[in-house]
């Protein structure tokens, strides 16, 4: 084995001097440098604010993911970076100039660009909610945030799993 793995497996605790470096510890080695596998968010929001807010708040999460977080302040600004980047999820205001959530939503799905998204908005539309489930986004998350709820919804749609208000199947 290299001797850089048996040295990288010393610090770490895996390996030590009198003992030959096994696949054993070649296994826990890639466990623990893989463990933490980034993620990369686009932000779309219109709001200078609500953007560092969402990026502090992505800095602090403890899923066992590194966060890489892109922002956009509109749609239009959106969607090159949707098109040149492959992003493991999308936090879209609903409402912005130029090209609001629903409309980007749309082109993100004529486009065939597969993330799962959280719709946010400051707007109590029940309305609007269905229409922004309806289009397929994971979850719909009203401002102001319910931390807990929304580091919640992250997980969920990071893990492919349903949204927390899907209705279960009996």
């Amino acid at each position: 084995m290299a001797p850089i793995l048996a040295d990288s497996l010393r610090r770490l605790g895996g390996a030590r001097d009198d003992l030959d470096v096994t696949n054993e510890c070649f296994a826990r080695l890639l466990v623990r440098y893989t463990a933490r596998v980034s993620k990369r968010v686009l932000i779309v929001e219109d709001d200078p604010e609500i953007i560092q807010l969402l990026q502090e708040f992505f800095t602090g999460l403890e899923h066992g993911h590194d966060y890489e977080v892109e922002t956009a302040t509109d749609g239009v600004k959106a969607v090159p970076l949707l098109r040149r980047t492959q992003f493991d999820l999308v936090l879209l205001d609903m409402r912005m100039p130029r090209m609001d959530g629903l409309e980007l939503l749309k082109k993100m799905r004529q486009n065939k660009i597969r993330v799962p998204v959280l719709m946010v908005t400051a707007n109590d539309d029940a309305e609007a909610a269905g229409e922004a489930l309806s289009a397929g986004v994971f979850a719909y998350v009203p401002k102001p945030f319910d931390f807990p709820r929304l580091e919640h919804l992250v997980a969920l749609a990071l893990s492919g799993g349903p949204p927390a208000d899907a209705p279960r199947s009996t």
